[in-house]
């Protein structure tokens, strides 16, 4: 009867706990969402000139009518295609090049100033400088390259010299392996890092890549789009596309935080 009763208790937690992390999941950022679009709503009613502000409902409506226009798909695949890329690259030298820095620290003092200084680069006047010397798809590539490396160097390289130095310790006591180091303390120790620097970074560079396909008028890309409606004063069509940059930014996030609970449980 006592172990019923325990057994009882217990379920009642976990419910409980599904249940509050269901709310913080999807309650909240329904909340948000919501007051966003009153307040959407309130200043479209105020302003009173569909032209200019449209309301949400206009937006939405053409937003999901976009799925269906001919171009979609692939406007939106160049434009992910692009992220990835520029982030993959980015990551890929980040992680080198913070490894080196952790085994050298004057590379480290060398390249330290220079991610500073990428960082405090307007993102604006760097797409335009690039816009002078390379084709509108590489310098997509390259400003994001930009953006997103210094961010990744940092993280990466703060994550790797902090790894806990007593186990470092106990593994040169024992003769561990280079090769079980890295994949057996560094690896585990670095990973949440890794994860969450990427989830943020990554819908960044998308955003960076989208701002520079907008001022280098890219065509088939959702800056391209976003650029078209500009140019016709479309402001639903502009928003619609926005949308969809901000979904996909989203949806980015969503697939590396997906990547890390997995790697949670499969460690």
């Amino acid at each position: 009867m006592q172990r019923f009763v325990v057994l009882k208790v217990k379920k009642i937690n976990v419910d409980k706990k599904t249940v509050k992390r269901i709310i913080e999941n999807v309650a909240y950022p329904l909340a948000a969402l919501g007051i966003v679009l009153v307040v959407w709503a309130i200043c479209a009613k105020v302003k009173g000139n569909p032209l200019v502000l449209p309301m949400p409902s206009k937006v939405l409506a053409r937003f999901f009518a976009l799925g269906g226009e001919k171009g979609f798909w692939t406007s939106v695949g160049s434009s992910l295609l692009r992220t990835l890329i520029c982030f993959a690259i980015s990551f890929a030298a980040a992680m080198i090049f913070a490894v080196l820095g952790g085994l050298f620290k004057p590379l480290h003092k060398v390249i330290s100033p220079i991610v500073s200084l990428l960082r405090s680069a307007p993102t604006v006047a760097v797409i335009l400088i690039f816009y002078a010397f390379m084709s509108s798809n590489a310098m997509s590539v390259a400003v994001g390259f930009l953006i997103a490396f210094p961010i990744l160097y940092s993280s990466i390289y703060s994550a790797i010299v902090g790894v806990d130095k007593e186990l470092l310790e106990m593994a040169k006591v024992y003769k561990v392996k280079p090769v079980d180091v890295a994949f057996g303390i560094y690896l585990p120790s670095i990973a949440p890092c890794l994860f969450d620097t990427s989830k943020s970074t990554l819908s960044l560079t998308l955003k960076v890549v989208v701002a520079a396909e907008i001022l280098a008028c890219v065509s088939k890309s959702i800056g391209g789009k976003i650029q078209t409606a500009n140019a016709t004063f479309e402001i639903e069509y502009l928003l619609a596309w926005t949308l969809v940059a901000i979904v996909f930014g989203f949806a980015l996030e969503g697939a590396v935080a997906l990547l890390k609970k997995v790697w949670e449980v499969t460690r």
